[in-house]
Parts: C-alpha cells; structure tokens; sequence
C-alpha cells in the first residue's frame, strides 16, 4: 500500500475517533441538559407547591397545561380534569365571560392583566373570591405563547369590604333617622315650651279677664306635664339601651288602675270627638303584681297614639287575662282604633326608635317616634311585648296588643266590673291638710322651686322654712326641730351630698328626701349612700311630694 493511502487511512480513522467523540460529547451534554432541565423543572414545580397561591399555565387555546398543588387542594381535580376547558367549570358562570375575554388575546403587546372572580371550593361547595393575576409566557424571540396564572384568595377581604358597606348604610340611615329625629324633638319641644311662655306673658298682664285666668293656667299646666312625659320618654330610652331601667313589682288593684288611667283620656277624646268604649272579655284579677308605673307608661303612648290617629269613631279598650300553665299569668290588654291604619311595609319599623310610619304623619298629628319603641322595651322589662295586630291602611283602623306578665296569681279574686267613675273635680291644695303640724325644712338654691315646694307643702298644713344652700341647711337643721328635710342635690357652697353626709356625721336622724332632676338609678344610689331615705326627681308634682313626704313622717307627728 502506498504511503500517501496509509497516511489517508490514519488520518480517516483520527477523524473518525474525532467525530466518535464528538458525538459522544453531544450525547453527554444533551443527557446533562435533560437533566438539568428536569432538575430545573422539579424545583420550579416544588417552588410552584410551596407558594400559597394557585399557580397554574393556559395554553393560547384556552386549555390548562399546569397546575400547582393549591389548585389541586382547591379544586379536588387534577392536571387532566382540570385540561381541556375543565377548569372552567369552576369559575362563577357572571364571571367566566369577562375572564375569558381577558385571555383571549394573547399578543405580542399584551403585557398581563389583573381582574378579581369566583371560583368553586371543592369542600364547601361555595364560590370564593379570588384576585387573578397573569402574565403572557414567550419565547426567546418574544412571541406570547401561553399565559402564567395566579390566584389569590381574597374571600376574608370581601366579606369585611361588604360588611363596612352596609355598616356604612346602616351609619347613614342612623344618621339620617336621627337627624329627621332631633329636627322634629325640636319642634316636640318649643311648641310646648312656646305656649308656656306665651300663656305666661298672658297671665302676667294685669288686663287679662279673670275668667280667662283659669284657661290659661290649664294650658300652661298640660304643656308642661308634655315637656315632661317627653324629657322621661328620652331618659327612659337612654336607660334601657344602656341596661340601667329598673322595674318593680308591687301588689296593686288591677281594676282602680284600669280605670284611673281611662278615665285621664277622657279630655282627649272628647277634644277629637273620639268615643272611648272599654270591654272585658272575661273576668280579671282583683290585684296583680307588676310595675304600675311602666304599665301606666306603656298603656298612655298606646292609647294616646289610639285617639290621635282616630279622626272620628271609636277607640275601643279590650281587657282580656289568660292563666297560663308555666304558672305566669297573663295581662292582656287590646286597644282598637278606627284610625289612618298603615301598611306593611310602615309596620315593619314602627317598632324602631326615631321612627314613624310616615314623614307627613309627623307634620300632621305631631310626635317624637319613641312612643312605640319604648313602650315595647318597656314591657319586655315586664315579661310582656307590645305588638300590632293587624291593620289596614286607608281609614280602617289598627289593633295593639300589650301583654303583661303578672306572675302566678291562682287564688286571687276575680271581677268583671269596669265602670269608670264619674268625673269629680280636684280637692285644691287648702281642701287636703294631711300635713298639719309638721315642720319642714326645703334646703334649695332656686326661688323658684322654694317657692314651689314651700306653697305646695304649706297648702297640706305643713310649717315649712327654706335654706338657700347646703352648707345654710345644715346650720338650721342642727338648730331647729325639723321633722324632715327637701335637700336639693346641685347647689354651692356646699352640695347636698356633702351637706348628708354632715348632717348623718353630727347625728341628724330625720329623714332626708333628695331632689334632683337627674332620673338616673347611679343618682338615686349616691344619694342613699350620702344617707337621704329617698329620692325624688324634678320637676316634683304636687300629688307625689305630698305622698312621699307623708310616707316618712308618722302620724302621731301631725296634728
């Protein structure tokens, strides 16, 4: 064989071995790179598992190519019932639309996209909101291939966002409720309080009739006794939403109640030319045990709302007593009018405080839309509830129903005489000497009320002196034989707090009554804790001051 062929051949069989390992190399690499590739892949899918968040990859077809371990745990499907459109059976059928045009165009421009949907939670069965974010995959030459999808849970955040929505309409119709509320107690209160004054300029000019003296002093009176009830109505709704209201229960005569507290409409109904019927469905106990003050409180906003609404007709009062077998009988008590009536949609929040069942009814007929709220809470204290039984809007009228519990009253008498007495005139002040013979001390800083008080207790007989504050008080009590002490609360120098105190350190043992016009039971506590024997709250009517005051002094004391 030649040379130059031998050399030939070794040079082929170099070139050979050269591309053998050539090939072997690229074998090798291509191997290294499936295997990094795999790696790669392994710890992007375990990186993918750990993220809280659904991960998962669309194809540009709209079918799914990946998912991580949280939509699986979500969704209960896997990779291949997921693909294939699969997916989205889970998307909230309002929200599938808009989503899949957002993925539609998968373009060289688009750069991603954010939008919020619901998904289907495989345990609970229940749609969740999620945020979803995506972003388009591409390839070395930047072409959008398919699109990178998150998916966050955000089901707490919309569950508190629509919370504080309806928080905020609740705090707006609250608002608005109460502003219509405060702008009619407004008007409650200067009407009142106008013809008060008015009636008062009245009486004071010297060329008034005396005929019409009386006339205007009635005015006055009644007016004054509703600035009252509606400065009480207010105070009583403050203390029971604050859980403060006491109630107790005391024995009283069901049927002198009854008729006591009929027979003070009498004045209304005549003015709306009302007439007032009164039944028994069957015979009632002679006595129950209950608060006849809060029944009294319950039955006049009823009844009174009764008369107002009640252009002409009847009001008709209905007594009815159930025995219950729990052992808590029952105080029923029906009041039936043939009023404006409402409709359903007005009795639904009649109920509520500030509320009437009509804007116009307000500026027709007046009221402050806390009669009814507050004579339901009010019986409620009693065991009881007040409800509206039925109504028909147009002029046909409305029943209420107040239900008293009144404990177990098996043995006690039964009648089923409800006649109202005839109307007598009120004994004056000169007419009742219960007092006579008992010395008074009013310890007050306000002439006003000196003058009140004294006039009132002096018309019963009583011997009566004035202090004009505490520290005044407690001089003249320890000098003089007082058989009981009005101590005024907010005076200066020396309160009436501090002006018990002394008196109780230095051995004053009479009775002490403390006036006050704050109705609350944390002022009625203090006061006992100072040592008073009572508690009395402004404005003092006539009938109560003279009660309470009797209540302490004993008979072998008057004369």
């Amino acid at each position: 064989m030649p040379i130059h062929q031998k050399k030939q051949n070794g040079t082929d069989r170099v070139q050979q071995r050269r591309r053998s390992k050539d090939l072997d190399g690229v074998h090798e690499r291509s191997q290294q790179l499936a295997v990094l590739q795999l790696e790669s892949f392994n710890r992007y899918r375990h990186l993918a598992d750990a993220v809280p968040h659904i991960i998962w990859k669309l194809q540009t077809n709209g079918s799914l190519e990946y998912c991580n371990r949280q939509w699986i745990n979500y969704s209960c499907l896997t990779l291949e019932q997921s693909a294939d459109l699969g997916w989205q059976k889970l998307v909230h059928p309002v929200d599938l639309g808009r989503l899949l045009k957002l993925l539609k165009p998968v373009s060289d421009a688009n750069e991603g996209f954010e939008t919020e949907c619901r998904l289907m939670e495989a345990c609970s069965q229940s749609y969740q909101w999620h945020i979803l974010r995506a972003v388009p995959e591409r390839s070395s030459s930047g072409e959008a291939l398919s699109w990178i999808v998150t998916n966050t849970n955000i089901e707490d955040r919309k569950k508190i966002e629509e919370a504080l929505v309806k928080a905020n309409q609740v705090s707006a119709a609250a608002s608005q409720a109460k502003s219509a509320f405060l702008a009619n107690m407004s008007h409650e209160i200067r009407t009142p309080l106008g013809i008060v004054l008015g009636y008062a300029d009245l009486l004071a000019d010297s060329g008034t009739p005396e005929v019409l003296r009386q006339e205007y002093l009635e005015n006055v009176k009644r007016n004054g006794e509703l600035l009252s009830r509606l400065i009480g109505d207010i105070l009583d709704l403050s203390k029971i939403e604050a859980g403060y209201l006491d109630v107790e229960k005391v024995v009283f005569s069901l049927p002198d109640f009854l008729r006591t507290a009929i027979d003070s409409f009498r004045n209304q109904a005549n003015e709306k030319n009302v007439v007032l019927k009164t039944m028994v469905s069957r015979p009632i106990p002679e006595t129950i045990c209950s608060d006849p003050m809060r029944l009294r409180q319950i039955f006049f906003n009823i009844v009174s709302n009764a008369i107002k609404f009640t252009e002409s007709g009847d009001v008709t009062i209905r007594v009815d007593f159930e025995c219950e077998v729990s052992g808590c009988d029952v105080l029923k008590i029906y009041v039936i009018d043939q009023g404006l009536g409402i409709t359903e949609e007005q009795g639904q929040r009649l109920f509520q405080p500030f509320i009437q069942a009509d804007s116009s009814t307000t500026r027709k007929y007046g009221g402050t839309g806390l009669g009814l709220s507050l004579s339901r809470r009010l019986a409620r204290q009693l065991d009881g509830d007040v409800v509206l039984v039925k109504t028909e809007p147009g002029g046909k009228g409305s029943t209420f129903a107040i239900t008293i519990g009144v404990g177990d009253l098996s043995g006690v008498a039964l009648t089923d005489n409800l006649e109202l007495p005839a109307q007598v005139r009120r004994s004056g002040p000169s007419e009742n000497r219960i007092l006579d013979g008992v010395h008074i001390l009013i310890v007050d800083d306000a002439p006003e009320n000196q003058f009140l008080l004294k006039h009132f207790l002096a018309g019963a007989g009583a011997n009566v002196e004035v202090a004009d504050n505490g520290q005044d008080g407690v001089q003249k009590a320890l000098t003089t034989d007082f058989d009981l002490i009005l101590m005024d609360i907010q005076m200066p120098i020396l309160d009436g707090y501090r002006a018990t105190r002394e008196l109780r350190n230095r051995a004053f043992v009479k009775p002490i009554l403390a006036l006050t016009a704050c109705a609350l039971k944390e002022e009625r506590a203090r006061c006992m804790e100072a040592g008073c024997n009572d508690h009395l709250t402004k404005p003092i009517n006539r009938s109560d001051l003279l009660t309470s005051v009797s209540k302490y002094i004993p008979s072998s004391v008057r004369t």
